[in-house]
């Protein structure tokens, strides 16, 4: 699993690379932890490269959202492939996020 982060003002774009999985979904939530506990902008996720998400994967998006919505904070996914987007709306949660269809529109999106 390969994963960039990015600050744009404020604000972090994640690229997630790989398959997101019981694998690496303790990495995945370890990596992005301190860019949920830094208190400032949204987060931002780009699903391009995403290959698969698993159950554990989603549960991490899950989690950020809380913890960012405790915070007055937004996580928007971009680039949602159609098997990753199968997967979330099996578990009807997709609207629990902020969704956007390219990387372009969820930084246009993000609070000045």
């Amino acid at each position: 699993m390969e994963i960039k982060t990015k600050k744009i003002g404020n604000h972090t774009l994640v690229h997630l690379n790989g398959r997101l999985d019981i694998t690496h979904s303790d990495e995945v939530e370890a990596k992005l932890a301190g860019d949920v506990q830094s208190g400032s902008g949204d987060l931002v996720i780009n699903l391009e490269l995403i290959s698969y998400i698993s159950s554990s994967g989603i549960r991490i998006f899950v989690g950020m959202v809380r913890e960012l919505d405790k915070q007055g904070r937004k996580l928007k996914l971009c680039c949602i492939t159609p098997p990753v987007k199968k997967v979330f709306d099996v578990v009807e949660l997709l609207d629990l996020f902020e969704v956007y269809d390219t990387e372009q529109e969820a930084i246009d999106s993000l609070s000045k």
